[in-house]
């Protein structure tokens, strides 16, 4: 079969990247008082704290969805299909940088943060609809960008959501939904959708759990977060591994290597 090459149409795309850079500049001279929302239950009263940086993240995470959607209508491939999978990574990195750039003070770390943080955005979306066509001869390049990404992306938002001290309750769904987001987006790139999503869900559950036997224990935001990103790796090689049929040690020697040595790297050299 011919090998391709296709790119998004150039004025969508910078259509886009203005709309969400627009978005992350109004974000700094917009202020709206903080305030929460409290359910009461039985025997306990949850409160959600909602913020500008929380709603920035809706914001920007509804704005990236929605324009990556229009963008990729435009592949010639994608008459008829779904979108929904490539959202995943792009407002995942929408959220990330949204989330980095509140918390930075004005200055030339916070512009050369949005410069770079735009720069991301707008290669995740690039690398996004250059999947689309698996004979595209930069296939192989985008599949290996979106992990790097995926994985550099859960790793920032683990830290994030550790260092603001949230409850529990907050702190591991955030986490395990980043989870399966990434782990989810990375299985659907080599398999179908009735794999994908049974394999993710399995990653995202095991990756909650450990969240949360991980929450109450006196670890840094980076520790934290590295010991997960090891963990969400593993799984995702192991489903894959799984998938791909291997079996003893080319099954698991991979992933069990790497879990060992970020959490070893996490507790002990940090």
């Amino acid at each position: 079969m011919a090998q391709r090459k296709h790119l998004p149409p150039i004025d969508r795309l910078g259509t886009l990247t203005a709309s969400l850079m627009l978005a992350f500049v109004l974000a700094r001279y917009i202020q709206i008082p903080a305030f929460a929302v409290t359910v009461a239950l039985p025997g306990a009263q949850l409160e959600w704290h909602f913020d500008m940086t929380t709603l920035l993240a809706l914001f920007v995470v509804g704005l990236t969805a929605s324009g990556v959607d229009w963008l990729l209508r435009e592949h010639p491939l994608m008459a008829g299909q779904g979108t929904a999978q490539h959202w995943l990574l792009p407002a995942l990195t929408a959220w990330a940088v949204g989330s980095l750039l509140l918390r930075q003070p004005s200055g030339a770390v916070w512009w050369g943060a949005f410069v770079g943080g735009s720069a991301l955005l707008m290669l995740v979306v690039v690398a996004e609809y250059i999947t689309i066509d698996p004979q595209d001869l930069r296939w192989p390049m985008a599949s290996i960008g979106l992990a790097m990404v995926g994985y550099t992306l859960f790793l920032l938002l683990a830290v994030l959501v550790r260092s603001r001290g949230g409850r529990m309750f907050i702190t591991v769904p955030l986490v395990t939904l980043a989870a399966a987001l990434v782990g989810l987006r990375l299985l659907r790139l080599r398999y179908p959708w009735r794999v994908a999503w049974r394999a993710g869900a399995v990653v995202a559950l095991v990756s909650g759990q450990v969240a949360m036997a991980l929450f109450y224990l006196p670890l840094s935001p980076l520790r934290y977060a590295l010991m997960l990103v090891g963990l969400l790796y593993a799984l995702v090689s192991l489903a894959e591994n799984a998938l791909n049929q291997l079996e003893g040690a080319r099954l698991a020697f991979e992933p069990v290597l790497v879990f060992v040595l970020t959490w070893a790297v996490a507790l002990l050299a940090l």
